[in-house]
């Protein structure tokens, strides 16, 4: 029988059962005190993001439901020999190779916390604008790692190469982070120098141009066979920029 006492360990290790290279949960409350939220609510970059929407339980502008309490989130590894993970395309379900994986991990999981926990539990979109989650700022909460200087989720075991997702759930959960690792302390930034298009030329991130960069990857389409992309027939795919993530040091070994 799961207590108390290991139900946040029994649904960790329920993830990593499923494929989640890494997991842990977070409280809802510390999210929405977390740093984004502050700064999306003064300069949103979504198009559809309405504040006013009352589709959900509106927080700050943020539609989340008040019986939602904490938030599992988890990583997939997504080394460098394996770049097609984040290959986007319109006819691949979740659009990314990669997002298909962990939408389904989210669908069992979910299914699992219902039926075998007793708590329901709702799959994360990723737009924010639709009661999504920063997923870095949960994952930070959650200990599964650090936001670093290059505005990257960076891993102790994985470093900046994996793909988040994540799930809320009604249960007030003991959260399993932060976890005390500054690996960026002691940098000398590559990531800032591998930029193409200077996205770190203030010293900090600056979303704008990072935006340039992954503007010019979308209008360059390429076509290619279904087995790529574990689909049954050719598609348009569009390979966003990785140049900050991958000259990470961090778990290089990985």
């Amino acid at each position: 029988m799961t207590t108390k006492l290991n139900l946040e360990r029994t649904i960790i290790e329920k993830a990593k059962e499923l494929g989640a290279s890494l997991a842990g949960i977070a409280r809802i409350e510390d999210l929405k005190a977390s740093k984004s939220y502050e700064l999306y609510e003064m300069r949103p970059f979504y198009e559809a993001y309405e504040p006013d929407s009352d589709m959900y339980y509106q927080f700050e502008g943020f539609k989340w439901q008040e019986e939602h309490k904490s938030v599992l989130v988890w990583a997939l590894e997504h080394p460098a020999s394996e770049p097609v993970l984040d290959w986007w395309s319109m006819k691949v379900p979740g659009f990314t190779p990669g997002n298909r994986i962990m939408r389904s991990q989210s669908k069992q999981l979910r299914t699992w916390l219902g039926e075998e926990m007793g708590i329901q539990a709702l799959s994360l979109p990723y737009q924010i604008e639709f009661g999504g989650a920063f997923l870095k700022d949960s994952a930070a909460l959650a200990g599964v790692g650090i936001i670093g200087k290059h505005n990257l989720l960076v891993t102790p075991e994985f470093g900046t190469r994996v793909r988040l997702r994540g799930i809320f759930m009604e249960a007030e959960l003991e959260p399993t982070g932060p976890i005390d690792f500054d690996p960026c302390n002691t940098c000398d930034m590559p990531c800032h120098k591998a930029c193409p298009q200077d996205a770190f030329r203030s010293g900090s991130f600056e979303r704008e141009y990072c935006k340039l960069e992954n503007d010019k990857r979308d209008a360059d389409v390429y076509i290619l066979d279904g087995s790529i992309m574990g689909i049954d027939e050719p598609s348009e795919v569009t390979k966003p920029c990785r140049f900050c993530e991958l000259a990470c040091p961090v778990g290089q070994g990985s």
